[in-house]
């Protein structure tokens, strides 16, 4: 064991579950982390209605507005 964390030697420590910021936007990379789904899962559920729209931020760039996932993720869909 180390002398600063409680993890045997190794080991990796257990990590954080990831926390949404309060708002702006995340890439689906991130989106994915609080919503364990595939990437075409979350795709074909956008396609139905039932995952949020993405928005433009570059010409070939999508994000996802925090406060919708949030809203996804209270509603327990995800």
């Amino acid at each position: 064991m180390n002398a600063n964390d409680n993890t045997p030697s190794g080991q990796t420590p257990p990590t954080t579950p990831p926390t949404l910021p309060a708002t702006g936007l995340m890439r689906l990379s991130r989106v994915l982390e609080l919503i364990p789904i595939s990437r075409s899962s979350f795709y074909a559920g956008q396609a139905k209605g039932i995952y949020p729209p993405s928005v433009a931020i570059g010409p070939r760039a999508r994000a996802y507005r925090v406060e919708d996932i949030r809203a996804l993720i209270e509603k327990g869909v995800a």
